[in-house]
């Protein structure tokens, strides 16, 4: 089972749940929502949690590696619109809040021992089962173009199209005409990258994670992408 997580900004003002995408080996999605927890508790719903799985969260794991860099390189590599800086940014700064509920959450899902993140050194490639992507990115390989806006009813259509020529079907009634959200077409695209990584067709983007024990954080990281052929 593949589970897609779109985070949500945890320091919003007004706070929203995440989207969750929950994809089977038979390429059926289902939507639900996950409330931000800086834990990891609940992110793989139970229907998943005894089942193999891989986790793919549309948000950064860590910071840049170093104090004069504005971002990680992956993050510069994929034209990210969120930057990881070498050190949290005030809460109010454009992607701040979003940035740093992500970095905190990877983080426990890393220390938890039930998550193997993709890339940490010394670790078993078979065992990985938590990976971050960048759905922005992914998109246009996937389609092998340009896409509109993604809040733009064209946007979304486009994106609805490509996922079922991909083979993905979903559990909840959609069509053309009844679409479903950008947030939900992102988290789905998300757990379909986590498919593909399991059939080994992505690639890596940045640098390993390692972690920053001093902070109780980790810094840079791995995008997964779907290559061109995929």
């Amino acid at each position: 089972m593949f589970v897609g997580i779109d985070l949500s900004d945890a320091f919003a003002k007004h706070k929203r749940r995440c989207t969750r995408a929950i994809l089977g080996t038979n390429l059926c999605c289902t939507f639900d929502e996950w409330e931000y927890d800086p834990t990891g508790s609940a992110i793989v719903p139970s229907v998943v949690a005894h089942s193999p799985h891989i986790v793919a969260i549309d948000g950064p794991q860590g910071l840049a590696s170093n104090l004069a860099q504005r971002m990680r390189l992956c993050e510069q590599q994929l034209g990210a619109a969120g930057k990881s800086s070498y050190a949290f940014r005030p809460i109010g700064q454009p992607y701040a809040g979003f940035v740093r509920g992500s970095v905190e959450l990877f983080y426990s899902l890393y220390k938890s021992g039930h998550f193997h993140l993709h890339g940490v050194e010394h670790a078993q490639e078979s065992d990985t089962n938590l990976i971050e992507v960048y759905p922005g990115a992914a998109w246009p390989v996937l389609a092998r173009q340009r896409l509109k806006n993604k809040r733009l009813l064209e946007g979304r259509r486009a994106r609805y199209g490509l996922m079922v020529r991909l083979g993905i079907t979903f559990a909840q009634r959609y069509s053309i005409e009844v679409l479903p959200t950008h947030d939900q077409l992102d988290a789905a695209v998300a757990a379909y990258i986590a498919y593909l990584f399991k059939s080994g067709k992505t690639c890596d983007y940045g640098e390993k994670p390692f972690e920053d024990t001093n902070l109780g954080i980790l810094r840079e990281g791995l995008i997964v992408q779907p290559v061109k052929s995929s």
